[in-house]
């Protein structure tokens, strides 16, 4: 490999910002260049390339750059404002899901109103949504940026430039994956519940049938990864470095997923982590009932990991915690 990868994860995807940024990319370089006025906010896709788009304003704006973690307030943004412009990182940090948890946000709000140098500020979309739906955050930010998806093409470019050498790319046995696949489903009533397996079509399959044929094994095997990673370079570089051996077949570029439904709990618990990417521990505690069950469930379906007091999102993971929590219809 050309580097580690977490060397790769800390530095973020490897793509250009006009790519990332789509047609967004002319508003956000009409602020650095001084023609737009902010404050701006770019918002995407856990590991999808925020940090790259913050990284090209910090350095065209030559910004300080204030990169907020799990706990962190408003103090940390103020102890580093000096009159220039300012590039604010992981700013979902600045709420928490509870009564009164958004003093903070409402603090660095009301302080952003009153800077007069140019401030970017990264958010993760799904705390964006949230904050937007809650509080109106939308209104704040006259300029608003998205990490768009990247295309299988572009995607396949960026993986093979980060190794020295690729396996051989394999067609999938016919006989293998078959049209149909099985899920489990809860189903209750009263305090009586059992797990029912219920048959569907595998929309992957069922795409594989429907697409061109005389695509070869390599080309599948990227159109398949740029499709269940939704086109975020950060999750389909976790999904391909799952892999192991010297052969790869499309059928391996999956994610992480459960075959049960998650209950209310545990899809309200994830799609906090899921907003907030990582997060402390006692920020989940008196919000999540019987939280190391909670975890526990959700760390053995692969969708976080628990280390001492950090729950974080599992990058390969993160299509599958949207799925289960959206299914869940938690916001």
């Amino acid at each position: 490999m050309k580097q580690s990868a977490v060397e790769r994860r800390r530095r973020g995807p490897d793509v250009d910002v006009s790519t990332l940024l789509g047609d967004d990319h002319e508003a956000f370089t009409a602020v650095l260049s001084g023609e737009g006025t902010g404050p701006v906010a770019v918002v995407g896709d856990p590991f999808s390339g925020r940090g790259s788009v913050l990284d090209r304003a910090v350095r065209d704006l030559d910004a300080t750059r204030v990169s907020l973690g799990p706990g962190d307030g408003v103090d940390q943004i103020r102890a580093r404002i000096n009159g220039g412009p300012i590039v604010i990182e992981n700013c979902q940090h600045l709420y928490e899901r509870r009564i009164g948890g958004f003093e903070e946000l409402s603090a660095f709000l009301d302080d952003l109103a009153s800077i007069d140098a140019t401030v970017v500020t990264g958010w993760n979309r799904y705390a964006w949504t949230y904050l937007a739906a809650v509080q109106a955050l939308g209104q704040e930010f006259p300029i608003t940026v998205e990490v768009q998806p990247l295309p299988a093409e572009r995607i396949a470019e960026l993986v093979r430039d980060r190794y020295d050498e690729m396996p051989a790319f394999v067609a999938d046995d016919p006989e293998r994956d078959g049209l149909v696949v099985t899920t489990r489903h809860e189903v209750g009533w009263r305090d009586w519940s059992v797990s029912v397996p219920v048959p569907m079509l595998s929309p992957v399959a069922v795409r594989d049938l429907l697409s061109d044929r005389n695509l070869g094994p390599k080309d599948v095997t990227f159109g398949r990864l740029a499709a269940v990673s939704n086109g975020n370079l950060g999750v389909a570089t976790a999904i391909w470095e799952a892999r192991q051996g010297p052969e790869v077949r499309p059928s391996d570029m999956a994610v992480p997923a459960s075959d049960r439904d998650l209950d209310r709990e545990e899809a309200f618990c994830l799609r906090i982590v899921l907003a907030k990417e990582r997060v402390n521990r006692a920020q989940l505690t008196g919000i999540v009932d019987r939280l190391d069950r909670v975890l526990g469930r959700l760390a053995r379906d692969g969708l976080v990991t628990v280390e001492d007091d950090t729950v974080e999102l599992v990058s390969a993971a993160v299509p599958a915690a949207v799925t289960a929590t959206e299914r869940g219809r938690i916001l």
